[in-house]
């Protein structure tokens, strides 16, 4: 550390909490909306420099001693509490956090110490272009697939693997922020130089091996949910065909949804299953109705399955389903209801195979993701719900037809 006054203390801290927050915001995703995400992050943040700055006047000593770590446990505390990951992920992005931190926070020490004879301006001044060039980087570049790459670590990672990795990382801070060595020879930093990139490369390789093994694994899944939405479309053909022979049911004015609804509503009463439908919807979705039909497919499918499975467990119990489709403005909202068992569960954010009759959820989410939607599945008491609002592209007129 170069040392310095209150207010160099507070620059400090002002810039590398500020800076931890930044770079953990940007690999993970919070469990919160982003209003109240960056309300806590404000108050925990100014409350973390108001006492880490207040200590620092009361005992600069004790403060070097163990005011970083203090703040920075502080940090992982709230960084876990906030991160929609578990417990486990995001530990490992709080490692990988705390090694970049080391990385500006160092980076600015030896350019003050090398080249402007320890000035403890320039310090502050390259951690913050540092920290500036490590978050452009990451935003431009690799924050779609690290946060991509939590769900592959969930379900491809095992504990075993992301403890060694958060060692590694860990060794590898421990070293560079070792405070008992002062030397700054050309071999002390060749050490350093050396030790960042070593630690971060494997990181790096650890990183694409599961990434390739994660992306392997969804091609297979998107492989089986093109065959079963091939499958999906026969009987789709199947039931308009019958609809178009029949005289349809005046559902809606959007002439590829009112067909389908009203066979498919056809199909659950010959089950002696009620159906109620509430469609506010004119003759452009806002989507194409290619990803339309297959949301309203596959969520009627899950809703039928869930009817039938309830019914097998209880004879005597009326099944029904229940649908609602509302546009306003650039949002298209969604919710259906349906009978189901009263164990049906839902695991990570997605109803289970066993009580969704396949892989259905998955083609909804798959086509929910294309326009940055947001949904959720729940079993209230024996009554499965599922709800999605995706957003309508301000580029498209929903005009697109099958």
């Amino acid at each position: 550390m170069l040392g310095g006054s209150v207010v160099v203390a507070i620059m400090r801290m002002i810039i590398s909490i500020g800076g931890t927050i930044l770079l953990f915001s940007l690999i993970s995703e919070s469990k919160f909306d982003k209003k109240k995400t960056w309300i806590r992050c404000g108050c925990f943040y100014v409350m973390l420099i108001i006492l880490t700055c207040t200590w620092y006047a009361i005992s600069q000593e004790t403060f070097a001693r163990m005011g970083a770590f203090t703040a920075y446990l502080c940090f992982g505390v709230f960084a876990v509490w906030i991160s929609r990951d578990s417990i486990y992920v995001s530990l490992y992005k709080l490692a990988l956090i705390f090694y970049l931190m080391s990385v500006f926070m160092i980076g600015g020490i030896e350019i003050a110490v090398i080249f402007f004879q320890k000035n403890v301006w320039v310090d502050i001044i390259a951690r913050a272009v540092l920290l500036g060039l490590i978050a452009f980087f990451i935003d431009k570049k690799v924050k779609s697939s690290i946060r991509g790459f939590s769900d592959y670590v969930e379900n491809e990672l095992d504990r075993f693997s992301v403890a060694i990795m958060m060692l590694s990382l860990f060794l590898g801070i421990g070293f560079i922020l070792n405070p008992s060595i002062h030397d700054q020879t050309p071999y002390r930093l060749f050490q350093i130089a050396m030790n960042f990139f070593l630690t971060g490369i494997l990181q790096v390789l650890v990183f694409r091996l599961y990434l390739h093994i994660g992306m392997e694994k969804e091609y297979r899944q998107a492989a089986q949910l093109m065959e079963m939405n091939h499958r999906l479309l026969e009987r789709n053909l199947e039931l308009l065909g019958v609809a178009v022979e029949e005289e349809t049911e005046a559902i809606c004015a959007n002439a590829a949804v009112n067909r389908i609804l009203s066979a498919y509503a056809d199909q659950a009463r010959k089950e002696q299953i009620e159906v109620s439908l509430d469609v506010e919807l004119g003759s452009e979705s806002g989507i194409p109705n290619i990803d339309l039909l297959t949301i309203l497919a596959n969520a009627w499918e899950n809703a039928l399955y869930g009817c039938m499975e309830a019914r097998k467990e209880d004879e005597r119990r009326e099944c029904a389903i229940r649908l609602s489709i509302r546009k306003k403005k650039n949002k298209l909202a969604i919710y259906c209801s349906n009978t189901c068992k009263m164990e049906a569960g839902v695991e990570k954010g997605l109803p289970r195979p066993e009580d969704s009759g396949g892989l259905g959820a998955m083609s909804i989410v798959k086509t929910a993701e294309k326009f940055d939607g947001e949904y959720d599945f729940k079993n209230d008491n024996g009554i499965f719900v599922f709800r999605l609002v995706v957003n309508i592209p301000s580029d498209r007129d929903g005009s697109s037809m099958i």
